[in-house]
């Protein structure tokens, strides 16, 4: 504790209150439980290792019990597990890439909190109020609430998938057996209902708390007076690297649409035999295909605000400095006004052409911290899980009747 002295007065100053450092995921109740089964971050290969231990959960137990019961075979039915590839799809690849995504998710949204505060975008006097936001984000992820919530939300879904496997007029299936009026889960059914689909959504459900959670630190960071700069070079006022935060979100896409849409979607089209112009089957894809990129870049708009205002009060000075700089350029050049000396006369000219490069690039600025490169991840990642079902629609024979369907829907407007 360092000491201040003032005449003959000698005071204490009390040592600067410690800072709460910002996380999505540091101390929550997962990274608990995976630091309690020798799995925490500081083990070697956590990722790998976590990996593993979700497919032993899920699909190893359901593929055990599905071959014990004789649920196997070579045809491709719905009584046949291995015939079933939505749960290879959600089990052997969505569910890794989600534990994938939640450590890219963790470093690179730090990774943006520091840049705010070690660029100096946050100002010193704020620094209080965003202090407070860390700690509120501190309370939200390491409460058992929140993580409450979304195993109760992942059983609520897991039972809606079920129901309808005891309809009127349900297909056999290997979740269930046994006549329609009195039908029985299968053991593998019942975990997979109670157990893996559970565990499953539990996982993204989870992510998605803590992308709610991200948009509610942005939020509070954007109602700051943010030091911005018009004439920096990421022509979007210093802030630019949140753009590339925003990208790398798109591997929770990438996983949500290849375990949630397309795995699903494809299930319907090659085991129930649905028709791609069903609603079940469509319209998951379109809602998914717009709406996916769309949920990353809107939270963004939140900045647009005090960049438009940064923007607009940087061209209303440099053009009053590049019109005043220009009238003494042409004064010299055009009106041969011989008042000044050559080496006058090249620093104007250099002046001159530093002054019309910043313009330039402060008219170029963008009111949306969000660049092409980022945005075509989150729309490749999108496109790329779609992908996935484009050689089951080859071989059902739906590429040619969607490609036809374009190409009508779009003869017609170019009629209208």
């Amino acid at each position: 504790m360092s000491e201040i002295t003032i005449g003959d007065t000698s005071l204490e100053r009390a040592p600067p209150a410690p800072q709460t450092p910002f996380s999505l995921f540091e101390g929550d109740w997962l990274r608990r439980t995976w630091a309690s089964l020798g799995l925490g971050t500081h083990t070697r290969f956590p990722i790998v290792k976590r990996c593993l231990v979700a497919i032993l959960i899920t699909y190893v137990p359901m593929a055990i019990l599905a071959w014990r019961q004789g649920l196997t075979g070579n045809a491709l039915t719905p009584t046949n597990f291995f015939a079933d590839f939505a749960a290879y799809a959600q089990f052997l690849i969505g569910l890794p890439l989600f534990l994938i995504a939640e450590v890219i998710i963790d470093g690179s949204t730090r990774e943006a909190a520091e840049q705010f505060t070690r660029c100096r975008i946050i100002r010193v006097e704020d620094a209080p109020r965003i202090n407070r936001v860390n700690e509120t984000l501190k309370r939200l992820r390491e409460s058992f609430r929140p993580d409450a919530a979304c195993i109760i939300l992942a059983y609520i879904f897991s039972l809606v998938i079920l129901v309808p496997q005891f309809g009127p007029d349900p297909l056999p299936t290997w979740h269930v057996h046994g006549e329609a009026h009195a039908r029985n889960l299968t053991a593998a059914g019942y975990w997979t209902f109670f157990i893996a689909i559970p565990f499953s959504n539990y996982i993204w459900m989870r992510l998605i708390w803590k992308i709610a959670l991200w948009i509610f630190y942005l939020y509070h960071v954007s109602r700051l007076r943010l030091e911005l700069h018009a004439t920096h070079p990421d022509l979007t006022g210093g802030i630019g690297f949140i753009s590339e935060t925003q990208g790398r979100f798109a591997i929770f896409i990438l996983a949500y649409g290849i375990s949630n849409v397309a795995a699903p979607v494809g299930y319907q089209i090659a085991v129930l035999n649905y028709d791609l112009s069903t609603l079940p089957v469509w319209g998951p894809l379109v809602l998914f295909t717009l709406g996916a990129p769309l949920l990353f870049t809107m939270p963004l708009f939140m900045f647009t605000k005090q960049l438009f205002r940064t923007r607009k009060r940087a061209l209303i000075a440099y053009l009053e400095r590049v019109t005043e700089h220009s009238r003494v350029v042409e004064s010299r050049w055009l009106f041969g006004d011989t008042s000044e000396s050559p080496q006058e006369d090249f620093r104007n000219l250099a002046e001159q052409s530093t002054l019309g490069t910043i313009f330039a690039r402060i008219n170029e600025m963008r009111v949306v911290p969000f660049d092409l490169r980022s945005f075509m991840q989150l729309l490749g990642s999108t496109l790329g899980a779609m992908a996935t079902l484009l050689p089951l629609l080859h071989a059902k024979g739906e590429i040619a009747g969607g490609v036809e369907a374009i190409s009508n829907l779009l003869g017609e407007l170019r009629g209208h």
